[in-house]
């Protein structure tokens, strides 16, 4: 999936409800119509127009924590000869615990973002899964200590403008943070697994991964539940920050074609004052706080390479604490499964019971 070129123009009222939906993908259209001023109808209408034109799409995000992924990790991978770039990009895109792959201009030819139970997971994948790739040169890794997410690559231009939410904290650890330790830690009973979540709860994400929008009723039919018990349980997993739903915007089709990742070396003390402020910054969507080559590693996105110039002298750079930034450049996206999380998951627990 290579970053299109495509631009296209919104008006106030595309803005408007955008900054409605981005927070809060099931909002139903009657809310949206009274709040904007506008009919049922019409509202409808430019909604629908919005997902038509793929200016965004409604998206179910289910916490990787709430599925036992307690470690995350972003390596780096040089390729021996950049001929070889494609087919080493097709074997990681096979392996399941890769969620994001990217091509990049910068110190590595490949990004990739991963997901394990544990630290012992993610050492047996660099060692028996990276390691039997041909054509890899070097891995670098760095895990995710803690990050911090807009949920969403909505451009500086619109957030401004958009009432997002408290960006979630995502520890390495669950019980750090008492919502997702309790998250974690919710329907104990019939469980196939050390999740936190039950099988049912499973099959209700993956539907929302499909389609954030279907109604209860049509969740309750095809998982041959009552309706009262849909609702229930879907709301738990919302309540809990399980799963969150969201409008996902389409950025280069907003005018922002460059998406970068810059990693960041900040003096000792000043790494949480730093990571605040980043934060805040309205280029940057994720900021992750990781142990290895960086400090902290910030995503953005910019209009242009100019606009990415800019920020790096007068935004980023001028804060105190940061020593250096390193800048690595997306190119394409091979890979891009993170909003899949749970269907993946129970498609691999599936496997696992047909083999025992």
């Amino acid at each position: 999936m290579a970053m299109e070129k495509r631009h296209v123009d919104l008006d106030t009222l595309d803005a408007r409800i955008l900054s409605e939906i981005v927070p809060d993908g099931r909002q139903p259209i009657s809310d949206l119509a009274k709040k904007l001023g506008i009919s049922q109808t019409y509202a409808r209408q430019r909604f629908h127009s919005l997902l038509d034109r793929k200016i965004a799409r409604i998206m179910a995000i289910t916490n990787p924590v709430a599925l036992g992924y307690r470690t995350q990790a972003l390596t780096g991978i040089q390729v021996a000869s950049l001929g070889e770039i494609n087919a080493v990009a097709d074997k990681l895109r096979s392996l399941t615990q890769v969620k994001l792959l990217m091509i990049s201009a910068g110190w590595q030819d490949i990004i990739i973002w991963s997901v394990f139970a544990n630290a012992t997971d993610l050492s047996t994948f660099l060692a028996t899964e990276l390691g039997n790739i041909p054509g890899i040169k070097s891995t670098e890794t760095m895990m995710v200590l803690e990050s911090r997410v807009s949920w969403t690559y909505l451009p500086s231009s619109l957030r401004a403008n958009v009432l997002l939410a408290p960006s979630p904290h995502s520890p390495l650890v669950a019980g750090d943070n008492p919502q997702t330790k309790d998250a974690v830690l919710a329907q104990k009973g019939d469980q196939d697994s050390d999740v936190g979540i039950d099988r049912l709860d499973l099959m209700i994400l993956r539907e929302l991964e499909q389609d954030g929008r279907q109604p209860v009723s049509h969740l309750a039919k095809k998982l041959g539940i009552c309706r009262p018990n849909a609702r229930a349980r879907l709301q738990r997993l919302l309540d809990q920050q399980i799963t969150r739903i969201i409008a996902f915007t389409n950025p280069a089709h907003l005018g922002y074609p460059v998406f970068t990742m810059i990693g960041i070396k900040v003096s000792p003390k000043e790494i949480d004052a730093v990571m605040d402020k980043i934060e805040t910054l309205s280029n940057v969507y994720w900021v992750a706080r990781v142990a290895g080559r960086y400090d902290l590693i910030a995503n953005t996105l910019f209009r242009s390479l100019t606009e990415l110039s800019v920020f790096l002298s007068r935004e980023l750079g001028i804060l105190p604490g940061v020593l250096s930034a390193e800048t690595m450049i997306n190119l394409e996206v091979r890979k891009w499964s993170f909003a899949y999380l749970a269907s993946s998951y129970l498609r691999s627990m599936e496997k696992s019971h047909k083999e025992i």
